[in-house]
Parts: structure tokens; C-alpha cells; sequence
């Protein structure tokens, strides 16, 4: 589970640095057209930041894919612990539904050793 918690640390990281740039265009979008430009001239100035959603986009992917792992993990290692998946679901507030859907698939990803 460290390593997925690694991974998940990452994956933060990535996207702190990716929202800081993509703030930083906003308010960059924002200061352009309160000086009166068009929007067009505020994207030609801003050197195409506005223009990289995608990475944002991708990089929110990333950091939900590296958070689902830990989850499979958690699930993984408190049912080996003996906790049920409704007592986890109460703790991480999500819904029953849910934490049986993570239980389930907890299994498929990390067996329990026979």
C-alpha cells in the first residue's frame, strides 16, 4: 500500500503544479481583458496556456486513478484486517453501494493469500 500511497502523492503534486499554472492563466486571461483586449488577443498573449486543458484534464485522470489504487488497497488491507466494507464506507463517507463496488473489486486486485 506505500507504494500506491507514493504514486498517489505524485500524482497530488503533479496536479498542485498543473492548477497553479492554469490559475495563473486565468488571472492572466482576466488582467488582459480588463485592459480592454478581445478575447483572441488575450489568448495570443497568454502563449497558449489557456490552450493546454488537456493537460489539466489528463492530470486530474492521473490523480483520480493513483487515489482509486489506494482505495483498492485500503479496502484490500482492512478486509484482510477483518473491518467489513460497511464499516469502511461509514469512515471514508461514501455509500454502501460504493464501498461494496471497492470491496468487490479490492479482490480482484489484491487477493487474499490462501
Amino acid at each position: 500500500m506505500v507504494r500506491q500511497i507514493s504514486a498517489l502523492t505524485e500524482a497530488t503534486n503533479n496536479l498542485e503544479a498543473v492548477l497553479a499554472r492554469y490559475k495563473r492563466a486565468i488571472n492572466d486571461l482576466a488582467a488582459h481583458l480588463d485592459d480592454g483586449e478581445s478575447v483572441l488577443e488575450a489568448f495570443d498573449e497568454l502563449d497558449g496556456a489557456m490552450l493546454r486543458q488537456r493537460e489539466l484534464t489528463e492530470t486530474f485522470e492521473e490523480f483520480e486513478a493513483a487515489r482509486h489504487q489506494v482505495r483498492l488497497a485500503v479496502f484490500a488491507l482492512a478486509t484482510a484486517q477483518g473491518a467489513s466494507p460497511s464499516e469502511l464506507g461509514r469512515r471514508l463517507g461514501i455509500s454502501r453501494q460504493l464501498a461494496s463496488r471497492l470491496a468487490t473489486e479490492s479482490e480482484h486486485v489484491h487477493p487474499r493469500p490462501i
